[in-house]
């Protein structure tokens, strides 16, 4: 990178952009638009180093990692918030208003509600919409652990899976215009995928097989 090169400060190259002194787009650096860490990331919960052994080796049904689907910032405030079991790869995906700490709890507590298998864990990212997911702790007793700050690496499953989901939405799609009918049928074809991960079965007949196995 060019101030590694120069042996430049990184904060002078994004001033000299800022001010018109050099000819390439402050879009195009890569911690352009990057946050810095606030006290709120530094406050929440369980972290991901504390996640048990059992959640890491994914050999249960049951452990989820989540993420919210955004639209076009500025012109949309529905998003959909995806859940991945971490052994079966089998996606959900909800719809929402938009992603408050209140809808996405509402949505996550209609998933708890009608989901026929364990639920044992979350893992999130540190976005303001799963800020409140210990109310769920509380009363269905789940664990949540919060990954480190910018590093999707460590939902990789979820952070694949959105990819597929962008296939069928790309960026700058608005959420309130598609259907609970369209998105069924996407996560129908995402889920019916053999994959190389599971010896190429599906990530349907994984988890299929999984809940059978438990409701023995």
């Amino acid at each position: 990178m060019i101030a590694h090169e120069f042996k430049l400060a990184t904060k002078s190259i994004y001033n000299w952009l800022n001010q018109g002194k050099m000819d390439f787009p402050l879009n195009d650096l890569p911690e352009h638009g990057v946050r810095q860490r606030s006290k709120y990331n530094q406050s929440l919960g369980r972290s991901i180093e504390q996640r048990p052994m059992v959640v890491n080796q994914r050999n249960r049904i049951g452990d989820f990692e989540l993420d919210t689907v955004v639209g076009p910032r500025g012109h949309s405030k529905a998003v959909l918030l995806t859940l991945i079991d971490r052994k079966s790869r089998f996606l959900w995906a909800y719809r929402l208003k938009d992603r408050t700490t209140a809808t996405v709890n509402e949505a996550l507590t209609k998933f708890l509600t009608t989901f026929n298998g364990p639920v044992h864990s979350f893992t999130v990212d540190r976005g303001t919409e799963f800020s409140g997911l210990v109310s769920l702790e509380s009363q269905y007793g789940i664990k949540t652990y919060y990954c480190h700050a910018y590093t999707p690496a460590e939902r990789g499953s979820n952070e694949r899976f959105n990819r597929n989901l962008r296939y069928f939405y790309p960026k700058g799609t608005r959420f309130e215009h598609i259907s609970a009918q369209d998105l069924t049928t996407t996560l129908l074809q995402i889920n019916q995928r053999p994959l190389k991960i599971l010896d190429w079965q599906t990530p349907y007949q994984v988890i299929l097989t999984n809940l059978s196995k438990n409701s023995d």
